[in-house]
Order: C-alpha cells, then structure tokens, then sequence
C-alpha cells in the first residue's frame, strides 16, 4: 500500500517537473492551448442557450438574456480561437490594473503609517512602488509579461516537484528504518 503511495507520488512529481519545464520553455504555447480551450467552452456554453431559444422561442425576458449571454459567449470563444494572442494580453493587463490598484491603495497605507510614527512605513512605501512599477510593466508589456509570469510559475512547479521527490526519498528511507527498528523489537519479544 504503502509502495503504490510513494510510487504514485513520484509519477506525479515528475510529471509536474516536466509540466513545469513545458511552462518554462514553452510559455507562448501553453497560453495558447489555455486560449484554445478557452474558446472551445465559451462556443459551447454559447450554443446552449442560444440553441435552445430556438428550440423552445419562449416570449418570457429569461429566453432573451439567454440569447444575449449565449451570442456573446460565443463572440467571445471565436475571439479567444481566432486570436490566441488575446489571452497573453488579457491576463497580464488584468494582473497588471490589480497590482497598480493594490499598490496605490498600500502607498496610500505608507504614509498613514508614517503619519502614526511607525518605523515600518518606509518597507510598505517601497513594495508599494515596486508593485505600481510591475503593475505597469505588465499593463504596458502584456505579452512579455504573460511569458515571464508562465516561466516563473514553470519554474515554481520544477522547484516543488523536486522538493516532493526528495521528500519522498527521504519518507522512504525513514519509514525503512522505522520498519527495521520494529522488526527488532517483535524479535526480541
């Protein structure tokens, strides 16, 4: 039991190391997949209500946002399948608004802090600028920011696999010679 647990954990960390040097090395592809598949699900959740307006032309105003929301998920997913780019440019500008927005709202926590006298507000300050910096950054290079965001979550899924391996290892090995010290105590006996 105990074999199949270690064994399934190792498949799983190596699997997600080489997930991980996929993401690093392969940043742009992976993001197009996600975009891909992305559109795929917003055709098909829009061809649902859609389809079924025609199929049952209820009058009721709940058939008619069904049509809406089904014409507009669907104008969504040829967007994202037409151009896969969109999501590298998306997601890095939703990021990058977010950052700015909470970096402003930790500048604005700085200076009450130095307003009450706490020696911490100059660290708060700071982050506070690097975040409105990166923030921007990401709003002003959406595609270089989506490859370098994918590439250190690449990166963070190879260190975590790694660790898992080691840690597995090292369970292993002690639950070895825990195993061993019991085997010598029910001899003894």
């Amino acid at each position: 039991m105990l074999k199949r647990i270690f064994r399934a954990s190792l498949i799983t960390s190596v699997l997600l190391f080489i997930f991980g040097l996929f993401l690093v090395f392969n940043s742009e592809g992976f993001i197009k997949s996600i975009s891909t598949i992305l559109g795929i699900l917003l055709l098909v959740i829009g061809v649902l209500p859609v389809a079924d307006f025609f199929r049952y032309r209820k009058s009721d105003m709940t058939s008619g946002i069904g049509l809406i929301s089904g014409i507009f998920s669907i104008v969504c997913g040829l967007m994202f399948l037409l151009n896969e780019k969109m999501l590298m440019v998306l997601i890095p500008v939703f990021i990058g608004v977010w950052m700015i927005i909470n970096g402003i709202n930790k500048f604005q926590l700085s200076f009450n802090l130095k307003d009450q006298n706490e020696g911490t507000w100059i660290v708060t300050f700071i982050f506070s600028i690097v975040t409105i910096v990166c923030g921007a950054y990401l709003i002003i290079n959406p595609i270089s920011g989506a490859k370098i965001v994918t590439q250190t979550l690449g990166i963070i899924i190879c260190i975590y696999a790694l660790l898992d391996v080691i840690d597995c290892i090292l369970i292993k090995k002690k639950f070895k010679e825990v195993t061993t010290e019991i085997t010598k105590i029910v001899d003894e006996q």
